[in-house]
């Protein structure tokens, strides 16, 4: 037989549907569950999508980034370091001198060499000391000035997160002057003054210091930040090496105008709602070199500023206010592709139909709801037991109905074997290429479709007791909801399906509402309630009526008809189990068949049970959460066909 294949430019939208759908079947439980969308997308990000990783994974990865600096470096090596570096600077000038003393003998080289020798011990003295010192070595000197810059470059900028160029290029007094200005700000800041005005001013006078569009709060917080990480860095050490430096940024400070300028910026920004330092924790054994430091602090405020942002995304959005270029620097290209990725999803469900928004909020569509019960139904009979439901996928016609519909299609194991002759002998001839005999293969088979003209009623009613959360089966119980109405949709679109939920009353939903219905927080089960609605709504429906009765507790409450306020009581009282029998008697008498569906039953539930079965004649399934789906289903496929045909 001769194929033939018809070719087409890519249609790009087949891949956006499949995308938009893949990320409905990933919000399938989270939906089915509280039916709220913003919910359901926070917990997709938190978790991720197929193959690409969620929040919950990447915040991993920073903590994994940061645990491996933490376990690499040691930071009291900072001041060993620096006194080594210090040491062969002064141990430079020693040589230099002891030549000079050599070759002229001049005293003032011996007296050079004692006041080298007479140097404090502490690391900022030295410092200090060495600051006001004449040298010989103009190669050790370069080297101390490069010392002392490097210093103030890592260490003095990182107080007001290194104010751009300011700091390294204004002179002392200049710089103490902004830091005071600066200091001042915050105070007042602090104690709840509004200095945005004052703040336009203070930019125009240290241009570069702040963005010219950015505002006060968002500069606060940008230096609290910097001051946070410089302060978390000194918790990180012992007391002794914690002095030092301190000591040290003071003796690099320029001036003593400059260092008081730098401490009371120090309080001031320590003194912020925000300022929360904590140690970093290393527990390393390679010493944190002032080659390193400015990097690695730099890493460890990047890290903690992308973890602080990736937890406050809760929506998609909020996702597009990640910095990309940091966070592929930090994480990799894949981190990138997945919040790339992540990012759209309230875009791709919108564009696909499946959310609408009103406002700021979510709400699913009609299609979509209607999307969560055809997978639902899917996870609950996969492609290989589809037989079990007529292995029919329009939502019009079947083949285990009564009237012939005028359509055919392929036999599948399981179908009726109601052969369309014409269609199956056409398909040997084409295959067999002519002749006789004729031989037929399976594959030949053609079958005719036909429609079920028998209609049926059903009321599914719901118990959304506290008891249901409690024991896991909330979730099956409304899945298996949105699945009987995407099996009565599809197979028997003349059919009427109702929803009922109760707790200590009853109140009739629809499918719209359905997937938000909660659980109440209240106490009672009241079944007499619920069979009434039901029965009122069927009152007046035609064909095979039957309410689907989903209860996990025996009846605990009735309303009472005189004072019409609900009557409760654990153990159950005779007068609600008289009640509700009463109402099962009546569901009885006006014909309406009650099948029970029972989860964790005890002793006292199944002899409930037994009692309604003995009046109403209906069945009873006892069936676990997780298989309440596939029993309700297939039972009412089965009482579909037995009982519609009588």
């Amino acid at each position: 037989m001769t194929r033939r294949f018809r070719y087409h430019d890519y249609d790009s939208s087949l891949e956006e549907a499949d995308e938009s759908e893949s990320i409905l079947d990933a919000l399938v439980d989270s939906l089915s569950y509280h039916g709220n969308v913003s919910e359901a997308l926070r917990e997709l990000l938190s978790r991720g999508l197929g193959d690409t990783p969620g929040l919950a994974e990447l915040l991993e990865r920073l903590r994994q980034r940061r645990d491996e600096l933490l376990a690499r470096y040691d930071p009291n090596g900072l001041v060993t370091q620096l006194n080594q570096e210090l040491d062969a600077v002064i141990n430079q000038e020693r040589e230099t001198r002891s030549r000079a003393l050599q070759a002229t003998g001049e005293e003032e080289h011996l007296l050079a060499d004692l006041e080298l020798d007479a140097l404090p011990a502490g690391l900022g003295e030295r410092i200090r000391e060495l600051s006001q010192y004449q040298f010989l070595d103009q190669t050790a000197k370069e080297r101390f000035d490069d010392l002392v810059e490097s210093l103030r470059s890592s260490m003095l900028r990182d107080q007001v997160n290194r104010l751009r160029s300011s700091l390294a290029s204004a002179d002392p007094e200049t710089t103490a002057q902004m830091m005071n200005e600066l200091s001042e700000l915050i105070e007042r800041f602090n104690s709840g003054e509004d200095v945005e005005a004052d703040f336009n001013q203070f930019k125009q006078r240290y241009p570069g210091i702040a963005g010219e569009d950015e505002n006060f709060e968002d500069f606060m917080a940008r230096i609290v930040e910097s001051a946070r990480l410089t302060q978390s860095l000194l918790n990180s050490m012992d007391e002794a090496t914690r002095a030092e430096l301190m000591d040290l940024m003071s003796s690099i400070a320029e001036s003593p105008e400059l260092s008081q300028a730098m401490s009371r910026l120090g309080s001031a920004l320590a003194s912020s709602a925000s300022f929360d330092p904590t140690g970093f924790g290393f527990h390393g054994d390679t010493p944190l070199g002032l080659g390193e430091l400015e990097g690695v602090m730099q890493t460890l405020g990047q890290l903690d500023e992308l973890e602080a942002a990736l937890k406050q995304s809760s929506s998609p959005e909020r996702l597009s206010e990640l910095d990309n270029a940091q966070l592929k620097e930090l994480l990799g290209q894949d981190a990138s592709a997945a919040i790339n990725r992540l990012k759209q999803l309230t875009d791709k469900l919108s564009e696909a139909g499946l959310i609408n928004r009103d406002g700021g909020k979510l709400e699913l569509t009609g299609d979509a709801i209607n999307k969560l019960g055809d997978i639902v139904l899917h996870r609950l009979f996969p492609a290989g037991q589809a037989r079990l439901l007529g292995n029919h996928e329009s939502r019009n016609l079947g083949n285990l109905g009564t009237d012939l519909s005028g359509e055919t299609k392929a036999y599948e194991f399981g179908d009726p074997f109601r052969l369309a002759l014409r269609e199956t002998l056409h398909n040997a001839l084409a295959r067999q290429g002519g002749g006789t005999p004729l031989h037929l293969v399976p594959d030949d088979f053609v079958v005719e479709l036909t429609e079920d003209r028998t209609r049926a009623a059903t009321m599914l009613a719901l118990d959304l007791s506290l008891s249901m959360p409690l024991n896991d089966t909330f979730l099956p119980a409304k899945q298996v909801a949105l699945a009987l109405s995407s099996l009565i949709h599809s197979r028997y679109p003349r059919d009427y399906l109702g929803y009922v939920v109760f707790s200590e009353v009853a109140r009739e939903v629809d499918l719209a509402t359905l997937p938000s219905a909660q659980w109440d927080y209240v106490y009672g089960t009241n079944i007499e309630h619920a069979l009434l609605l039901c029965r009122t709504r069927l009152r007046h429906q035609p064909g095979y009526r039957q309410i689907l009765l989903v209860t996990d507790g025996e009846p605990t409450a009735h309303i009472d008809p005189e004072s019409h306020e609900v009557f409760f009581s654990y153990p159950p009282s005779q007068e609600t189990i008289r009640r509700t029998l009463a109402e099962v008697m009546r569901c009885t008498q006006e014909k309406i068949t009650i099948n029970l569906f029972v989860l964790n039953p005890d002793s006292g539930l199944r002899g409930f049970v037994n009692e309604v079965l003995a009046i109403n004649h209906g069945e009873a399934f006892y069936s676990s959460g997780s298989a309440l789906g596939s029993t309700l289903v297939q039972e009412y496929v089965h009482d579909r066909i037995n009982r519609t045909r009588r």
